[in-house]
This record gives structure tokens, sequence and C-alpha cells, in this order.
């Protein structure tokens, strides 16, 4: 805003956005007495587990840019009541794999 300002009083320089940008985040009476920006507060849901490891949730996430081994999903699994959460990434999302890790992280972890 403070750049914009400047803007239309016949102002201007190339790094005009990021020298206001500086000088309010020094400022502590613009920190201070700054507009803030409201939203409406969205309703929460509450998701109740009566013990660990009773209920989950999984989800695959991607594709993401390339990383090693042509991993480019995330599979993710968190434990409702505990918050824990296992992931791992992989290249392709087969069916093998994601039994494999339930396995492995989940079924092992409770044994």
């Amino acid at each position: 805003m403070l750049a914009n300002k400047a803007l239309r009083a016949g102002y201007f320089w190339p790094t005009m956005k990021q020298d206001a940008r500086c000088l309010v985040n020094r400022c502590k009476r613009c920190q201070k007495h700054a507009t803030l920006i409201h939203r409406h507060a969205e309703p929460l849901n509450v998701m109740l587990s009566p013990c660990h490891f009773f209920q989950w949730d999984m989800d695959i996430v991607g594709p993401f840019p390339l990383a090693p081994g042509e991993r480019k999903f995330l599979l993710v699994v968190i434990d409702y009541f505990t918050k824990w959460v296992e992931a791992e990434p992989l290249a392709r999302i087969i069916e093998g794999k994601v039994m494999k890790f339930i396995w492995k992280n989940i079924i092992r972890q409770i044994l």
C-alpha cells in the first residue's frame, strides 16, 4: 500500500515495493497499527478416535517435481489419536508398494 501511495503521488524507482516492504517491517508503529486482514472463521470438524492406532487417514499427494529415483508422489498416513505421521516418496502408485508401506510402517508398529 505504501508503494502504491508513493506511485499515485508521482514517485517511482525500480526497487520501490521492496524498499517500502523493508521500511514497514522495521517500523514498530506501522506493525502495531497496521490494517489487519480479517477472514471469516471456518467451522472446525472434530475427529474423535477412542485410542491410538484405531483410526487412520491415508493420502497420496502429488505429482511433485521429480526427486532422486524418479519419485514424484508422497504417501502419507496419519493416526487420528496421536497425530503420528508416516510418509514415503513413491515413483508410481502401485497397490503392492502401498500395501508394503502399510505393513512396514503401521501394522508392524502395532504388533
